[in-house]
């Protein structure tokens, strides 16, 4: 298994819980990076499109103690770096020893267009968009 097959794993993972927040079935779902991996969105269901975004506990800095999820919104476009245009939801993945632990779903129209950090313990404002 190569890296993008892991992450067409992940990316089921996340499509299935995107299901199961909205009561479908997952075959509803469409995977677009499961037949083009360059795809601008990874998933897709009646005309709103998903950008899936995993990330491992990382400290901020130095004098911090308490790990976050640092989720990294950019995406390469025609060779470009550019932030999660094209996606109506960001599906955040927080992984905890490669295992998927939290998932939120998030509107891009109100999500930083660099990174997403979200704590692991305690509260932030984005806990209110988790599934």
């Amino acid at each position: 298994m190569n890296g993008t097959d892991f992450r067409l794993f992940y990316e089921k993972y996340a499509i299935y819980k995107l299901a199961e927040h909205l009561g479908i079935p997952a075959n509803k779902i469409r995977h677009l990076t499961l037949k083009n991996v360059t795809s601008v969105a990874d998933a897709e269901y009646e005309g709103e499109k998903y950008d899936i975004k995993f990330a491992i506990p990382t400290l901020p800095n130095k004098s911090k103690r308490i790990a976050i999820w640092d989720f990294d919104l950019h995406k390469r476009l025609n060779g470009k770096m550019v932030g999660h245009y094209g996606s109506d939801y960001l599906i955040c993945v927080g992984m905890l020893k490669a295992i998927p632990a939290k998932v939120f779903i998030v509107p891009t129209n109100i999500a930083p267009k660099r990174h997403l950090r979200i704590s692991i313990q305690g509260k932030s404002k984005w806990h209110e968009f988790e599934i």
